[in-house]
């Protein structure tokens, strides 16, 4: 079992580089045969994990809507904790904060947590529906888990009650990631759970901040959460498209870029 998935786990970082494998690369990355390969295709699209086409497996639609935590951290790690650091300097003692459960915001959480231990933040309280998060700061500062339905594939809680309780609350900032972003369509996710979290947090915040590495620009997951009106600020890394900076200009955002 271990085995299988952490074969599927290697296929799907190579799915959400690329938007598919092929037979022979899965064949070649794994070290396995055919016969083993188009096993594991197939139970891969039983989970509904990909598409399988002509001796490749695409993602589902092409749009990076499958999302596995386990496979999302694995990618452009370095980027993550350099905006994840460039996000720390953001925060003021005693703000109320949300935060999402995305990969780059918990490597900001770890950022964080070590800013609370120096004490250059002081009496921050978070507020998240983040399962990882929680585990990160528990200790730390005061940190309110924000219940609901657990998703094992994000390691989060959603659902109404999630939605319900951000509303409750009142936020000096959120902190959200995002697993896309176009000009046409906006900020995405990949599924209308994560979205309306999304959504409800922003509302609920003084200052909205997405914290995105530049490989998710000019590329659509499935459900768009925000066109960039309602955010404050985003902060990338130095290869986000030449074009990036004009369209967050002509919408009045914040931009920081954090080089290597």
């Amino acid at each position: 079992m271990k085995k299988t998935l952490a074969s599927e786990n290697v296929i799907l970082k190579e799915m959400q580089l690329n938007g598919f494998v092929t037979l022979k690369g899965a064949m070649e990355k794994l070290k396995v045969s055919e016969a083993t390969a188009r096993r594991l295709f197939c139970r891969m699209e039983e989970k509904g994990y990909g598409i399988r086409s002509h001796g490749k497996i695409n993602l589902p639609d092409s749009s990076y809507s499958f999302y596995r935590y386990e496979t999302s951290e694995e990618l452009y790690v370095k980027e993550k904790k350099l905006i994840a650091k460039e996000a720390v300097k953001v925060i003021k003692d005693g703000d109320t904060v949300f935060l999402d459960s995305g990969t780059t915001v918990c490597l900001f959480s770890m950022e964080l947590s070590e800013a609370i231990k120096q004490k250059t933040l002081r009496d921050i309280k978070v507020f998240t529906n983040s399962y990882m998060i929680i585990s990160i700061l528990k200790d730390l500062s005061e940190v309110n888990l924000i219940g609901g339905t657990y998703r094992a594939n994000r390691k989060d809680f959603c659902g109404y009650m999630t939605e319900k309780a951000i509303k409750d609350c009142h936020f000096n900032k959120c902190f959200l990631g995002a697993d896309g972003f176009s000009e046409n369509i906006g900020f995405t996710t990949t599924d209308y759970n994560s979205a309306r979290i999304c959504e409800t947090a922003m509302n609920n915040s003084d200052n909205a901040i997405i914290l995105m590495d530049s490989h998710k620009y000019k590329k659509a997951a499935l459900v768009s959460f925000s066109k960039g009106d309602d955010i404050s600020l985003v902060i990338t890394d130095d290869k986000i498209p030449i074009d990036a900076p004009q369209y967050f200009l002509r919408k009045g955002v914040n931009l920081r870029i954090v080089n290597k």
